[in-house]
């Protein structure tokens, strides 16, 4: 996946993060798609549910956009996904979840 097809995906997700992250790729942000490593979005929701609730309540604030990510995660369900990273910041990134086939952005966290 080139940078300007995940720009493409990322418009179309039309959240907050997703927003973000398109921004930051159009700034030359780094980034990383692994195509073909897949999870059903169900059992990433498990994960990052549980690390969005830790964190929550240790005080820890990131950028990861919980609110509107993990409700996207949840409507997939256990559709597979392909997992993506845009570099924000130096030390943090946006998690991007993606279509098996890299066609369109599922979730942005």
């Amino acid at each position: 996946m080139d940078r300007e097809d995940l720009i493409a995906a990322l418009d179309e997700h039309r959240t907050d993060g997703a927003a973000g992250a398109a921004l930051a790729l159009r700034a030359g942000a780094g980034f990383q798609v692994w195509p073909g490593t897949t999870a059903p979005a169900s059992r990433l929701l498990d994960i990052w549910s549980f690390r969005a609730q830790w964190m929550a309540e240790d005080g820890v604030v990131t950028c990861k956009d919980f609110a509107q990510g993990l409700p996207a995660l949840r409507r997939a369900g256990s559709t597979p996904v392909a997992l993506g990273r845009v570099e924000m910041t130096p030390g943090d990134s946006h998690l991007v979840f993606l279509a098996a086939d890299l066609s369109s952005c599922v979730a942005v966290l």
